[in-house]
């Protein structure tokens, strides 16, 4: 998958500049966004809550980091706005629970069993209970 230079790597594309809707995104999450021209720059707001990979010139697949808002901003070759659009990151609903121990964070999904899962700044995932 083709990689784009972001100049900040999180945030969500509008499928056009007169969009006004969010991009709503669960943590750990992506979603495909669809460009009704093609780009040849993208940027990202804050690359600590979304990032974006570009597919080909249309399509991006954005991904959520960390929970906030950002926005993504997509230019054509010849320098036009063609896409301008926020992205809100949210809380993932598949049934997560995360456990505190003493300094350490476990997060568990349970569905239909509770396993541990890997999430950046919890401890090595080890737990799993019935």
């Amino acid at each position: 998958m083709k990689r784009l230079s972001l100049i900040a790597a999180f945030a969500g594309l509008a499928v056009s500049s007169a969009a006004a809707e969010d991009l709503s995104v669960a943590k750990d999450q992506s979603k495909v966004v669809k460009l009704t021209s093609l780009a040849a720059t993208v940027v990202v707001g804050n690359p600590e809550i979304a990032d974006v990979a570009m597919q080909d010139g249309t399509t991006a697949f954005v991904t959520g980091k960390g929970f906030g808002t950002t926005n993504v901003i997509a230019m054509d070759a010849e320098g036009r706005q063609i896409a301008s659009f926020r992205v809100v990151v949210t809380a993932n609903a598949d049934r997560a629970v995360t456990l505190f121990r003493g300094g350490q964070a476990v997060t568990l999904s349970c569905a239909p069993r509770c396993e541990a899962v890997a999430v950046a700044g919890n401890a090595a995932p080890s737990v799993a209970a019935p």
